[in-house]
């Protein structure tokens, strides 16, 4: 989780500061980050069906970095919606497989005390990754950090894949 947010509180100087995106364009962004979520939401039930819970939380890890590499690489609005789009649908795959695969691997009569130290390993990681992220931007730049930012989550992906 920590690599995973380390671009979270960036994005929107990011966005602001280096494409110069108006309102209209970062909340267009935004509701096409959302409507994929929700499709790939829909979309989950077929692609475990075809595959495993493990597949889409590595394949979601592994192409988690591409938000933040899609933002790197824009000039303009068109990759940033492109960003948001694949985004979205990486987003969903990834969160559902994320919880499937623990609630697969977790005994099922102690649940709720997994579920709890997932959720103090998820704010950790959030504080953390945001915290790394501003440390981050004061070393390198704001531009550097989303390429760094697109490789700690294509790592994150492969440490996923070895040990998920």
């Amino acid at each position: 989780y920590t690599f995973q947010y380390v671009n979270l509180p960036l994005f929107p100087l990011y966005n602001v500061n280096n494409l110069h995106l108006t309102d209209g364009t970062l909340s267009l962004g935004n509701a096409l980050f959302y409507l994929m979520m929700t499709l790939g939401s829909l979309c989950v039930n077929r692609l475990t069906a075809n595959r495993s819970h493990r597949f889409l939380l590595v394949s979601g890890g592994l192409t988690f970095g591409l938000y933040p590499l899609l933002i790197f690489l824009a000039k303009d609005a068109t990759l940033y919606l492109t960003a948001n789009v694949i985004g979205g649908f990486v987003w969903a795959v990834l969160n559902a497989g994320l919880i499937n695969r623990l609630m697969e691997r977790v005994p099922v009569d102690d649940r709720p005390a997994h579920m709890a130290l997932h959720n103090i390993a998820l704010n950790l990681g959030i504080l953390a990754g945001s915290m790394l992220g501003a440390v981050l931007v004061f070393w390198f730049g704001l531009k550097e950090v989303m390429l760094i930012g697109a490789w700690l989550r294509f790592t994150g992906g492969v440490l996923v894949a070895l040990w998920g």
